[in-house]
């Protein structure tokens, strides 16, 4: 929960923006930049690759800076000035921290000067997101012994799939290091046997890529466990996404759903 000096944006969609070439600067705001698309910038562009984390209801919370690359590339960094950041197993009797090793994964909590603490006649919403003075953003993480975020999806987007949970963001992370995928989204569909089917929307960035190649991909990519990988497939032109870039996965889940219904959907 340490504090420490930055700039950065809210999460909501990824934003690139030069800084200019007189100081030789990026920085990448609203959204944690995945770890291979970081560590390009770094090689094309400018070593000096910034990235700020953060939340509508309390702007931005944490900050990766030149100095923690490569090494923490694809983590959201740490906490800014003026805020605490924790990664939390929430429970009734309090605020339980995950352990700080990298691999256990919890629900991100920020306590900030710059943070809201009440929505507008919604006390029920109000009630489940800030709580003893702290905002429950609903990401989850991970974090290690330097208290390094690295956001691995939304709450009400994991999958639970034959009982293992499944986080969209860590799987197209994979697909999207694919050289023939352009942008890929992930969700889960309704299945008797899995209880949820893993289900990849992707938009290719070469029209000849196929299912099979996407899952040898999947296959043989150290970073992804079985139970993670797409059964089903399908190719789309372009993901449905908000007015600041982010993924509706909420929206493609019913796509699922009805592609399922009409067999559009390629399965493995």
């Amino acid at each position: 929960m340490r504090r420490e000096s930055g700039v950065g944006g809210e999460r909501r969609g990824q934003v690139f923006r030069e800084r200019g070439r007189h100081d030789g600067q990026a920085a990448v705001d609203h959204a944690p930049l995945e770890r291979q698309a970081c560590l390009r910038f770094q090689r094309v562009l400018t070593p000096r690759i910034f990235n700020g984390y953060g939340t509508t209801e309390a702007f931005w919370n944490t900050f990766l800076r030149p100095a923690d690359l490569p090494e923490h590339a694809g983590s959201a960094g740490r906490a800014c000035t003026d805020d605490d950041v924790a990664v939390v197993r929430a429970t009734d009797d309090g605020m339980t921290l995950v352990a700080r090793d990298g691999a256990e994964i919890g629900e991100v909590v920020v306590r900030s000067v710059k943070s809201g603490y009440a929505y507008v006649n919604n006390l029920a919403e109000q009630a489940q997101r800030f709580r003893r003075g702290w905002l429950y953003t609903g990401d989850l993480a991970t974090w290690d012994a330097g208290e390094y975020v690295t956001i691995v999806g939304r709450k009400d987007d994991m999958i639970i799939s034959g009982g293992e949970n499944v986080h969209p963001s860590q799987v197209e992370e994979v697909l999207n290091e694919h050289r023939a995928v352009r942008d890929s989204a992930v969700v889960g569909l309704p299945d008797p046997r899995w209880g949820e089917l893993v289900v990849a929307y992707v938009v290719p960035a070469d029209d000849s890529l196929t299912a099979a190649e996407c899952e040898k991909h999947c296959q043989t990519h150290p970073m992804l466990a079985g139970y993670k990988r797409p059964r089903a497939y399908r190719f789309v032109a372009k993901l449905p996404l908000t007015a600041t870039g982010k993924k509706m996965h909420y929206q493609l889940r019913d796509m699922a759903v009805a592609d399922g219904e009409a067999g559009l959907l390629i399965r493995l």
